[in-house]
């Protein structure tokens, strides 16, 4: 990638490997120039001289040491040293993921980093091909590091003067040729380092291989890896030899670019489909209930369920279980910030994030019950679903107002969340999963609150919920589009047409229908359920091909609703079983056809895809291929047990088919994140860490999971969740 004339010249550093003598010059005057300080090292026989073995925060350039054989070296044995620090891509991975752009790539070519921005996501480090990023894990506020190209050197002015004696303009010349170069440039006393433009850098390359073919190796590394750097490398040996990655040449930015710039217009569109969808669906129902007067009744039953508060003792053995595990997740959460993420849990530079993000992975999935179920009821008409819907909408309220508790505790910065709000970066999935998240959140909120209201006959309230809550869905959407494509012509369409929603349904939404709501929470939950799966868009080089696709957003979606309506099917019949209340099984057998029909699109959908990709022939072998076949399995069995109404009318069958539905998209997530993942660690990707979660790291999230229960079952008491028992109806 040449830039153009018209465009800012791009700063580059070229490393000639056959001129190094490891020294570590560069190594040194690196560390003096950023105030690093000096590491606790041991002598590693198995890697010479090389010290420490990878990056770090305290270190941000490496020397590393290959002993490559050669008979005609003395001793057999040819000796290469190479500097190993950040390559500076041209289409950064690491500040297209970042949400605050914390990392940001100069127009100059530098990639440099604002701690003030950062919330300490570390979705940096495993963007990155190179394993450049590394955090502070003995900090208790964890900054990531990382080199910046001595950008705060380049950007120097000569001095007007110099001794009283004004610079010529050789002498300022000769200032930005010496001075302002990076110190580790400076520093080398072997020539092995040249600094300059790019197009001037890429030429001396291909000047030096033409001149000496014997010498180098016909590849300069960084001209068109990851799409380009600006950090150049030539090599007497083949690059693999001296470990360095083979990256694909396309950037990896544009694996998550295509899915991220569709959210705005794909809100809009989604919003229309939903409406459109209702309104037709809507007038079909009310044209047919008025067709015939049994219609009008059976129409009236499924529509008018009477709701009770649970008439059950709160103190319960079960529940004083969920209240130690709360306290003990209380406890966790405390000393998670007393000692920092370094001290309290076993996260790394290899494993940035483990356990809290499989969790809220497998938690977001599952709690997509709340917004299938809404659009099942309101949008797609599904009335006879009614009585499942708002233990549906309690249960997605409490999990995701959980997952950002979960979230807070896995930031290293948390108090810096408010630049989320503050700037806009191009393309960040976690951007988008953020506001999207958060947005949901208040959907969710809005939509349970008619049912304190009826609790407590709060009707003026009432009467502004049904007045003002599709108002609010104009404007949350309106602000969602802005922010994801900062275009004020999405904006202005996404306002105008969920404002139009809003005035046209009002009339039905004072008979009761939070049809606006729905159509938000739908849409947003489409937005955030796919995204989910963008975030690993960046990351070809380390998930495995089983569940590495381009079309991750798709698949992560339509599993979500699988799971959501599993979880919906498993709730009910945990409340009928442990309630003792009638199970309503007609209802909850039709979800369970729901059920089927969405994990066999699911399931479809990803192995057709794998067999385009040409992947599936190999996707059964060795470890991550057993894991797959679990996966698949089970997935596959609940196909089995669901696809017939007989079955699906059995309680057992449909508890089983459902749970383990529920099993198999969370195994897909854990896989997805933690064990279908082949991470190599830090620069020079030599010595990855291993990871198992900490006590502390299990403890908040059980005791998240028993406060959602126990929450739960306070909300069942407290207001009317459930459907009244009926007198004389049988399971």
């Amino acid at each position: 990638m040449t830039p153009r004339a018209t465009e800012t010249p791009i700063k580059t550093t070229l490393i000639d490997i056959t001129k190094c003598i490891g020294c570590r010059a560069c190594q040194v005057a690196c560390k003096q120039w950023n105030d690093r300080e000096g590491e606790q090292t041991e002598l590693d026989f198995n890697l010479g001289f090389q010290n420490p073995a990878t990056l770090s925060a305290k270190t941000l350039t490496l020397i590393t040491f290959h002993e490559l054989p050669d008979e005609k070296a003395p001793g057999g044995l040819h000796y290469l040293f190479t500097m190993r620090r950040c390559l500076h891509c041209l289409e950064p991975a690491c500040a297209s993921a970042c949400p605050t752009t914390a990392l940001e790539r100069q127009s100059d070519g530098p990639v440099i980093y604002d701690t003030n921005k950062c919330i300490g996501c570390r979705y940096c480090i495993w963007a990155c091909p190179w394993g450049v990023p590394t955090t502070e894990w003995d900090s208790l506020a964890p900054k990531i590091q990382k080199c910046t190209h001595c950008a705060d050197r380049s950007g120097q002015s000569p001095p007007a003067a110099r001794n009283g004696q004004a610079l010529t303009d050789q002498e300022s010349q000769q200032y930005r040729d010496q001075i302002v170069t990076p110190a580790c440039v400076k520093a080398c006393p072997a020539d092995c380092l040249r600094f300059g433009t790019r197009e001037d850098m890429l030429q001396e390359a291909h000047n030096r291989i033409s001149d000496q073919p014997e010498k180098y190796v016909d590849h300069i590394y960084g001209e068109k890896e990851a799409g380009g750097t600006s950090v150049l490398y030539l090599s007497s040996v083949a690059f693999d030899k001296l470990g360095f990655p083979e990256v694909s040449n396309e950037p990896y930015p544009s694996f998550s670019k295509v899915a991220l710039h569709a959210v705005p217009p794909a809100v809009i569109a989604v919003g229309a489909l939903l409406a459109s969808a209702y309104s037709f669906l809507k007038r079909r129902a009310s044209a047919l209930a008025s067709a015939s007067s049994v219609a009008t009744r059976i129409e009236d039953h499924d529509h008018h369920v009477e709701f009770e508060p649970l008439q059950h003792k709160l103190l319960t053995p079960g529940n004083w279980i969920l209240l130690v595990l709360m306290a003990f997740g209380a406890i966790s959460l405390v000393a998670r910030f007393a000692l920092g993420l370094g001290g309290s849990t076993h996260l790394s530079d290899t494993y940035a994030w483990g356990l809290w993000i499989a969790f809220d992975l497998v938690w977001i999935a599952v709690a997509a019950g709340a917004f299938a179920t809404a659009g099942m009821i309101y949008v797609f008409q599904r009335k006879d679903l009614y009585s499942m819907g708002r233990s549906a909408v309690l249960m997605g309220l409490l999990s995701y107002s959980f997952v950002t508790v979960t979230l807070v505790a896995d930031l290293g910065l948390p108090w810096h969340f408010y630049q989320l709000g503050v700037h806009a970066p191009e393309q960040s999935a976690m951007f988008e999963v953020s506001w999207c998240v958060g947005l949901y959140v208040t959907i969710l909120l809005i939509e349970f609150l008619p049912v304190p209201f009826e609790r407590w006959r709060l009707q003026k309230a009432m009467g502004l919920w049904r007045r003002w809550s599709g108002a609010y869905v104009a404007f949350a959407i309106t602000l969602f589009v802005y922010l994801l494509s900062r275009s004020f012509v999405y904006a202005t369409l996404a306002a105008a047409m969920f404002s139009f929603l809003a005035w046209s349904f009002r009339s039905w939404g004072k008979k009761g229908e939070p049809i606006m709501l729905a159509i938000a929470a739908v849409t947003l939950s489409t937005m955030h359920q796919s995204s989910l799966g963008s975030l690993f868009l960046l990351m070809p080089d380390k998930l495995a091909p089983q569940w590495w696709s381009p079309v991750m957003p798709i698949s992560f979606f339509l599993s979500s609703i699988a799971a959501g309506t599993a979880l919906v099917i498993v709730v009910e019949m945990w409340i009928a079983k442990a309630w003792k209340r009638q199970l309503r099984i007609t209802q909850v057998a039709a979800m369970g056809k729901i059920t089927f029909w969405s994990l066999l699109v699911y399931l479809v959908f990803r192995l057709g895809d794998m067999v385009v990709r040409v992947q599936f022939g190999s996707a059964f072998s060795g470890g991550l291929g057993a894991l797959f076949a679990v996966e698949l399995l089970l997935g596959g069995i609940p196909l089995a047990l669901l696809a017939q109404r007989r079955l699906r009318a059995n309680p057992t069958v449909l508890f089983v088919g459902a749970l383990l539905t529920l099993l198999g998209v969370v195994f897909n997530r854990v896989n997805v994140v933690l064990l279908g993942m082949s991470l190599k660690g830090p620069m020079p990707q030599i010595a990855p860490a291993t990871y198992s979660p900490t006590i502390i790291e299990w403890g908040i999230s059980v005791g998240l999971i028993a406060a959602t229960i126990f929450l739960f079952g306070l909300g069942a008491r407290l207001m009317p969740v459930l459907p009244k028992e009926q007198v004389g109806q049988g399971d």
